[in-house]
């Protein structure tokens, strides 16, 4: 057996210490998610569906409903045809027992297509190791939940997380896929072609289905896609041809809805022309750049720093135009500030503003990675700052190890209380979740209770920072209350308060 050299054991090690801290960051955001339960939209989304379900118990008859109801919505409020089925469906499923499952797909898929996503970008395009690349991934995955913006939007509120984090999940697969097919060699058997074709159709008819943030970004990624395809002849090019037709049926099926006419008519929002939204997201891009790359996101860059010196000696590849490579990403990022702008005249709400922070740090990052393989190739980079000098050999760990308590110190500096992890930790710790989830059990027991009609609560006494999206009001004929009193039989549920 081979003796590892002194650098390949302090690369295990570091890659075993940034797959502990990933793990221990998202213990306590699963733990937390046990402790939340369905508000807001949620009570709506799942009251066709469980009433097909509790009749039938038929996957089948609830999924098909759900399709019925994704059309009916397409023509009313919202051309997002694939993420209402899907957030429509699961919520018949587990909406009223078992809501901590959302927390499950949306945070553990993210988790789980993220790695992916980076481990096949890594390994198959740039030609890294196993760990080296393993490394990179684990550390801004945990980045990006740690500081996702509006965590309750993002990973635990079902019902944004459904149609926002899950349909990028979608995405990340999608991007996955394409990558993974065209390294695909001539040899491979027919049976993993099959797979990935199937996969890539039925994720490009998700994604196309899904939030417009994604669905324009995609739409860039796609056409990339396309054009890298016939560029290097790969036999794959045809077909993914045909895959972007098909995405483009669905982009514009999901555009065209009449839904998304009457909703805008309805909420009385003036939006930009086209070139005033592709204006304005290319200026708010810009600001979210410069507001975003704070001192954690650098020394994490730094510490990146002979990871990207050593993997980009792996290919043979010179990294051309690095500027350009720069604005061309650039304008892919800021595209997703588009749709929102050109509709309603602003950046969007906190489950879009997650999508802008975990898109930043690929493009960050990315970007870093490139102009790294472009000083290497070039001698501009000092032989002495990869991994192979002899001062990285021996003190490497240590560097990483002095960088991570900075990183950690920088995080809590500039994160605080809304750092993901520590947030749940805290709430936890202090019974904020667990009095919460009471309250509302609580509140439950009135509510199944036929023999009462009209129902006063008292507001919650704890809102948990990762749990708390919102709450009915003392007004009867809210909406929100309205959907809650119809979905539990009640003639009117409110706040105790003026009514």
């Amino acid at each position: 057996m081979q003796r590892l050299t002194r650098m390949e054991l302090h690369i295990r090690v570091i890659f075993a210490g940034t797959l502990f801290v990933l793990i221990a960051l998202l213990i306590p955001l699963f733990i937390i998610g046990h402790y939340n339960f369905a508000s807001v939209d949620d009570i709506g989304y799942a009251k066709t569906a469980e009433a097909v379900w509790d009749e039938t118990h038929s996957v089948i008859r609830t999924c098909l409903r759900q399709v019925s109801y994704a059309w009916d919505y397409w023509h009313t409020w919202q051309g997002t045809f694939a993420a209402e089925w899907f957030t429509t469906t699961a919520m018949g499923f587990f909406g009223r027992n078992a809501y901590y499952v959302g927390t499950y797909l949306s945070l553990g898929g993210f988790v789980l297509f993220e790695l992916l996503l980076f481990m096949v970008i890594l390994k198959k395009v740039m030609g890294a190791d196993f760990f080296r690349a393993g490394i990179v991934s684990a550390c801004v995955v945990s980045l990006q939940v740690l500081l996702t913006p509006v965590p309750v939007e993002a990973f635990f509120w079902f019902c944004g997380s459904a149609l926002y984090t899950v349909t990028y999940n979608e995405t990340a697969v999608l991007v996955t896929l394409l990558v993974l097919l065209y390294h695909c060699s001539a040899s491979s058997g027919r049976w993993k072609r099959i797979l990935l074709y199937t996969g890539i159709v039925l994720f490009t008819v998700l994604v196309s289905g899904g939030t417009y943030v994604t669905l324009v970004l995609m739409l860039l990624l796609y056409l990339f896609a396309v054009i890298w395809y016939w560029y290097r002849r790969n036999p794959g090019r045809w077909f993914v041809t045909a895959g972007m037709v098909l995405y483009l049926a669905g982009f514009l099926l999901n555009v065209l809805a009449p839904g998304n006419r009457a909703r805008l008519s309805t909420a009385g929002a003036e939006g930009s022309s086209a070139v005033m939204a592709i204006l304005l997201a290319l200026k708010e891009a810009a600001f979210y750049v410069a507001g975003n790359a704070i001192l954690p996101c650098m020394v994490l860059g730094v510490l990146f720093l002979p990871l990207f010196a050593n993997i980009v000696k792996k290919k043979d590849y010179k990294y051309p135009f690095p500027f350009l490579v720069t604005m061309i990403s650039f304008g892919v990022f800021a595209a997703q500030f588009t749709p929102t702008l050109y509709t309603l005249g602003i950046t969007g709400a906190g489950r879009i503003q997650n999508l802008y922070r975990w898109t930043f740090y690929i493009w960050l990052y990315g970007n870093e990675l490139y102009w790294v393989g472009w000083l290497y190739r070039r001698k501009l980079l000092s032989p002495g700052s990869a991994e192979d000098g002899q001062a990285q050999r021996s003190y490497l760990l240590g560097g990483w190890t002095a960088g991570g308590l900075a990183l950690c110190f920088t995080l809590y500096v500039w994160g605080g209380s809304t750092l993901t992890s520590l947030s749940a930790v805290d709430s936890l710790r202090r019974g904020q979740a667990q009095t919460y989830y009471k309250e509302h059990l609580e509140r439950l027991a009135v509510l199944e209770d036929e023999s009462i009609k009209v129902v006063r609560f008292e507001p919650f006494s704890c809102a948990p920072y990762l749990l708390f999206f919102g709450d009915i009001t003392e007004d009867p004929e809210d909406w929100v209350n309205y959907a809650m009193s119809s979905y539990y039989g009640k003639d009117s549920v409110a706040l105790a308060g003026e009514k």
